[in-house]
């Protein structure tokens, strides 16, 4: 009965499927049934999967003898050695012109050029209606060898043309666009502890205490042996062994490959022209895995911007992936939180830099979660202090840098504004993903929230008194008749004033005037264009107490509902399996060439491996169910924002 459903209802039950299975059940499918199911071929090409070497050409020609309306809607490749310029050509044909995902893998025999081919800027306006709908990119690299290779060093083969290409096209080029991904593969050695080497031969500290320990046995009549069984001779190093060939050095035994892997972007600097762009101003969902690089340098070094503005990267970012990169304890973190302020969710898995596993009960990890608590409740306060510190310099230099205006102007008589108080605003950022290490015991993990809650509640008090202050100060002022002056303000940020509920007295104080009349935002022309530009909302010079007193009981409820639904999900989600190195470079009178076979099936198992450590209901998957992870984290939101 079933097979003689229409093609109309079999399309809609194979689109129930998740892209990733689309194809495959398709597939399995029409063999198993042959000509006695109809399946259109729309839901063919709907999500398009690369998962063999070869497949990119035959793709490319079936979709030329295609008809004129079939449309892909999600790219997605598997492969790493598959020819890079095909899967290129296929990217570009006109059937993925309306392609909403694109995920691809940059493998060892990937080449900038190919990159810089893809999104080239000038062939984007040529072709403007090329990845107008294109609303996810994902780069994967995998540029690993197995062999020791300065090849791509020599080349200078670098992938830094990926950010620069974006950064260089126009939002009409790619209007959609609000998720993208650069993740790197871990190194091969991963997770391997490399062994001291002392230095002008001394021997390593452990023999010298087990061979300290022997003498002491036998001062104390022991056997001649008893310092020797656990120090004795340790495992020789296995030798080199030399394979030939042009820029291919040496490769040890056990595939230890304990030698400088191929980094992928030479300097990170250009995620920063990337952050300041207009595609990086419409951009979303973030994400920057590069296994053990300093990352927020190149997120916080900012060139200076003229006259009040400040420079504003990622504008829209709401999500952000940091995993894997090397992260310290440092101004950096306290930083980037203050100049992404927009930001709802981080993650921060794997992280080196933060708290080691052998570190994880010790009071410098508690430590570690107290200012991470810290960081996380205080950004509200740290941009208050910003405006605060950048008005005084104005004021200090005021004098001598204030306009000259015409005699008899009105603005002559206007007081210029000296003292400013600024309520600090609820932060946005609700859940913070801190999976550094596999299945935290679980009075690790309470000893971690309670630390890191201690911190965020100490940030909060502080904003607190803050609001407070700003309150008490206000209502003075205005029994000493000091308001009269005119010369101190009030503000309030405007993207706080749409996070809280105002009270009917605070409204008429905090409405916000237009940015085009600047008489409208405040009377002093000077302090007028700072606010705009800081994007503050002035209260008017003689508000009286009880507004600014409902504004800060508005900011003060405001802090401790962030307070009681933040979210520390200390699960992690993402992979900790070491890169598989794809590239042998081995040449005919070296090693043994590597049969193309047996390459082909080493990476189709290494593929499978990874679709199993993604399989949540594995129990030693890495990826754990939504229902382990805390609540509605940023994990659990970053999975779905990336599903179409």
């Amino acid at each position: 009965m079933a097979l003689r459903l229409p093609a109309e209802l079999w399309d809609h039950v194979l689109l129930q499927l998740d892209p990733d299975e689309l194809q495959h059940t398709t597939l399995a499918l029409s063999r198993a049934l042959g000509n006695r199911v109809s399946i259109s071929r729309a839901v063919w090409w709907r999500h398009l999967a690369v998962t063999r070497q070869g497949q990119a050409w035959q793709c490319i020609q079936q979709l030329r003898n295609e008809p004129q309306g079939t449309r892909v809607e999600s790219l997605t490749v598997q492969l790493w050695r598959e020819d890079q310029q095909l899967l290129v050509n296929l990217a570009l044909a006109p059937p993925l012109e309306s392609v909403r995902a694109l995920s691809l893998t940059v493998g060892p025999l990937a080449a900038p050029e190919h990159v810089q081919d893809l999104l080239d800027p000038v062939a984007l306006r040529r072709n403007p209606n090329r990845f107008r709908k294109l609303e996810q990119l994902a780069f994967r690299f995998n540029p690993y060898c197995q062999e020791r290779s300065y090849y791509t060093f020599l080349k200078g083969a670098y992938f830094d043309v990926a950010p620069l290409a974006l950064a260089a096209i126009g939002t009409s080029e790619m209007p959609q666009l609000r998720r993208l991904s650069f993740i790197q593969d871990l190194p091969p050695t991963h997770g391997s502890v490399k062994k001291e080497t002392p230095a002008f031969g001394l021997r390593p500290q452990q023999q010298l205490e087990d061979g300290m320990a022997g003498l002491d046995l036998q001062g104390a009549g022991g056997g001649s042996n008893g310092g020797n069984e656990d120090g004795a001779e340790s495992d020789p190093e296995p030798a080199p062994v030399q394979i030939a060939g042009k820029y291919v050095g040496k490769r040890r035994k056990g595939d230890k490959m304990d030698f400088a892997q191929p980094i992928v972007f030479f300097q990170t600097a250009c995620l920063t022209r990337l952050a300041l762009s207009p595609v990086g101003a419409q951009l979303e969902h973030l994400s920057f895995r590069l296994p053990r690089r300093n990352v927020l340098t190149a997120l916080t070094d900012l060139p200076p911007t003229p006259g009040f503005t400040l420079s504003r990267p990622f504008s829209r970012l709401r999500h952000l992936d940091l995993s894997t990169t090397y992260i310290t304890d440092d101004l950096r973190v306290p930083l980037t939180l203050r100049l992404y302020y927009s930001l709802e969710t981080l993650v921060l898995d794997r992280c080196e830099g933060l708290v080691s596993r052998d570190a994880v009960e010790e009071p410098t990890a508690l430590a570690t979660l107290r200012w991470l608590g810290k960081c996380c409740g205080a950004i509200g306060l740290s941009r208050a202090d910003d405006v605060v510190r950048t008005w005084r310099r104005i004021v200090k230099d005021r004098p001598s840098d204030a306009p000259t205006l015409p005699p008899g102007s009105t603005a002559d008589a206007i007081p210029p504004v000296r003292d400013l108080l600024v309520l600090p605003p609820p932060c946005s950022l609700r859940s913070l993903g801190l999976g550094l290490h596999d299945r935290l015991p679980a009075r690790v993990v309470k000893k971690w929230e309670r630390a890191f809650r201690d911190g965020y509640e100490e940030a909060v008090d502080r904003a607190e008194e803050r609001a407070e202050d700003v309150r008490d100060r206000w209502e003075r002022w205005a029994r000493t008749g000091k308001l009269q002056e005119a010369t101190r303000r009030v503000v309030v940020f405007r993207d706080a004033l749409e996070q809280i509920d105002l009270p009917p007295a605070a409204e008429h104080a905090a409405s916000a005037a237009s940015d085009a009349d600047l008489s409208a935002v405040d009377p002093d022309p000077l302090f007028a264009r700072f606010c705009v530009a800081r994007g503050l909302e002035p209260l008017s010079p003689l508000a009286v107490p009880s507004q600014v007193s409902s504004l800060v009981l508005a900011h003060t409820a405001a802090y401790q509902e962030r307070f009681s639904t933040f979210t520390l999900c200390l699960v992690p989600d993402c992979s900790n399996r070491p890169g598989v190195p794809h590239l042998a470079l081995n040449p005919a009178g070296g090693g043994g060439r590597e049969d193309p076979e047996e390459r082909q099936a080493k990476e189709k198992r290494a593929w499978e491996q990874e679709r199993r450590d993604q399989d949540s209901s594995r129990a030693d998957a890495w990826r754990r169910p939504a229902s382990e992870h805390k609540g509605h984290c940023a994990h659990v939101e970053g999975r779905e924002a990336w599903r179409l």
